[in-house]
């Protein structure tokens, strides 16, 4: 009988019960995505900040002054606008009541001309430093 005992709690102490792991894996396989994903997510956005260009960067637009133009729209005849040495004209846009004249050396704008179109006068000047 001593015999017989030994060898059941032998198989008693050799068969223990396996825990299930599947849940424990699941997890780490989440986590493991998770991880891969959030470490791509910062490369990219580091990759982005590294070659971005100061060309595209936004420019704050600056409101124009309304009281300067009168509402009355007067003809003034024929103006010429010398263009400055070296530059090119960029654009041309109207707002507000007032044109605006773009120049630009090189595609960089270097010069905005603020002119009036009721009396035909230049009202300002813009120099943008490069």
């Amino acid at each position: 009988m001593d015999i017989r005992k030994e060898t059941i709690l032998a198989d008693l102490m050799t068969e223990e019960e396996v825990p299930n792991t599947t849940f424990l894996k699941s997890v780490v396989i989440i986590l493991g995505i998770l991880i891969i994903g959030v470490a791509s997510l910062i490369g990219v956005t580091i990759y982005k900040r590294a070659t971005k260009t100061t060309e595209t960067e936004t420019v704050q637009e600056i409101p124009l002054p309304t009281g300067i133009v009168t509402s009355s729209i007067s003809s003034f005849g024929e103006v010429n606008i010398n263009v400055p040495a070296g530059l090119s004209v960029g654009s041309v846009k109207a707002d507000q009541g007032l044109l605006l004249i773009t120049y630009e050396r090189f595609e960089k704008p270097e010069l905005i001309l603020v002119f009036s179109p009721a009396t035909g006068k230049e009202i300002g000047r813009l120099l943008l430093n490069p």
